[in-house]
């Protein structure tokens, strides 16, 4: 296991503790675009959130995995404009997440430009930010609550501060 992976479990892990017994976020991940899932965490086992990218239990991405996201579709999924009227959607651990909103932010910590993405499958919702580096945060609310998803923005924006302030 690499340095950032256990550093970023220990993050997640110390932040689900804090959050009591029925916390927002159900699940939180790093994604590399060269290297797939490189760290994932939640109240349960919250790699299972991700397994078709990271595989069972394996910290390196399933290469046979049919439902993994490539980079095509992680790159279409930060594409402003929708064609032919199909909504923009990424594949994860067997359910299709389609992106509701995509917005443009300035980090207010570190100042950097950043893709920040609400996505859908039911009723639930996850939020997706990308820094300008190919790194992305996943974090997965827990229903579709309006208190839990204002919680789970910030937590991805949190981390992507603390990703960008340690080189990524």
């Amino acid at each position: 296991m690499s340095p950032v992976t256990e550093q970023w479990e220990e993050v997640l892990s110390t932040r689900f503790a804090l959050g009591g017994k029925h916390p927002a976020v159900r699940a939180v991940a790093a994604f590399s675009t060269e290297s797939g899932f490189f760290a994932a965490a939640g109240p349960e086992d919250g790699r299972q959130h991700f397994r078709s990218a990271a595989g069972q239990g394996d910290r390196q991405p399933a290469s046979d995995a049919a439902d993994a996201p490539d980079q095509a579709e992680m790159s279409a999924l930060w594409t402003a404009g929708e064609e032919a009227g199909r909504p923009r959607t990424l594949r994860l651990a067997g359910a299709v997440w389609h992106r509701e909103e995509l917005d443009r932010i300035t980090d207010a910590v570190t100042g950097t430009e950043l893709d920040l993405a609400l996505l859908r499958d039911g009723n639930r919702i996850m939020w997706v930010v990308r820094t300008g580096q190919g790194i992305c945060v996943f974090v997965l609310v827990d229903g579709d609550d309006e208190g839990h998803a204002a919680e789970a923005r910030s937590l991805a924006l949190d981390f992507d501060s603390f990703l960008v302030g340690q080189g990524y």
